[in-house]
């Protein structure tokens, strides 16, 4: 019993997915109200790093698959980001975020991101007073993406790359024995100095496109086990259908029917894994979400995730 009392949870949360769960994922950034999609076909693998460090948290993460992200940024604290590795480039709020770049957010910040797949990032929540203790003051409107000098991405790079090392090889048992306000202070003025040596600042601004895409994609979200045509997206926003498709995949990197689709499939795998496996018709649950094929239904389900929805649903029971 002495040792339960003494027990105390590791800083330190490391885990693994091996099938999408959009549950799971909504708070890969602690405190952020995330939705996440997974936008490319095949089986998915996510490998998470979280330790909480007092004054803030740093989060880090990778995914195989190609991910749609949205939703709010942390409200207590203001969140950087760094992305450590990307084969290619992915799309921040309509901007393009490329291996290297540093993005800075303010409290409560809008978030649309597609990452491409096997992107490694991280990101730090920090307090903006303490930023300010090492020179570095931010003004208002200070959203941005940062592009830095090849030195400065090495020094970061390293920096960080050295920190998440350290934090892999520490053993559940040792992790209360980490000097969290040391960390804490090293991985702020890691960032500090990056700021301070940007060679390029963006900023991400909400321009009119980016409501149009967004207007798509509610109408697709609240109209998906509904037929939808484009003659419903181009009179939503007054638009043609080129624009519609151009819009739409600038900012979310990929065309509006095949969001559609994916949406729909993930609509059904969610049902299948919260609803008791007793009660789950798939053929019924596909149709009711738009599917009236049912081979095609399985052909892309499959293709999907990795497995079938006979399958999913097998691993509830």
């Amino acid at each position: 019993m002495s040792e339960k009392q003494g027990h105390h949870p590791s800083p330190i949360q490391k885990q693994t997915l091996t099938c999408f769960d959009s549950e799971q994922l909504s708070n890969v950034v602690k405190g952020a109200d995330f939705e996440l999609h997974q936008l490319d076909k095949g089986s998915f693998r996510a490998d998470l790093l979280s330790i909480s460090l007092g004054n803030g948290i740093l989060d880090r993460g990778c995914y195989s698959r190609s991910v749609l992200t949205q939703g709010l940024f942390p409200q207590e604290y203001i969140t950087c980001g760094f992305i450590h590795h990307a084969q290619k480039e992915g799309r921040l709020n309509g901007s393009s975020m490329q291996k290297y770049d540093m993005v800075l957010s303010d409290k409560g910040g809008v978030l649309d991101y597609h990452l491409a797949p096997n992107t490694l990032w991280s990101s730090f929540q920090f307090k903006p007073e303490d930023l300010q203790k090492t020179g570095i003051t931010l003004g208002k409107n200070f959203s941005n993406i940062y592009r830095l000098d090849p030195q400065m991405q090495q020094t970061l790079s390293f920096g960080l790359s050295e920190a998440f090392r350290l934090l892999e090889k520490t053993h559940e048992d040792q992790a209360s024995f980490i000097n969290k306000e040391m960390l804490y202070n090293h991985i702020l003025s890691l960032y500090a100095h990056a700021f301070d040596q940007a060679d390029e600042t963006i900023h991400l601004k909400q321009d009119q496109s980016a409501f149009y895409a967004k207007e798509i994609l509610y109408y697709i979200h609240t109209h998906a086990n509904e037929p939808i045509q484009m003659i419903d997206l181009t009179a939503l926003i007054g638009k043609g259908e080129r624009t519609v498709e151009r819009l739409f995949k600038k900012h979310f990197g990929i065309a509006p029917y095949a969001y559609l689709k994916i949406h729909r499939l993930h609509l059904v795998r969610k049902h299948i894994m919260q609803t008791d496996p007793c009660a789950v018709n798939i053929t019924h649950l596909a149709m009711e979400n738009g599917f009236m094929q049912m081979g095609y239904f399985c052909s892309e389900y499959k293709k999907m995730f990795g497995e079938t929805a006979s399958e999913t649903l097998s691993r509830g029971i």
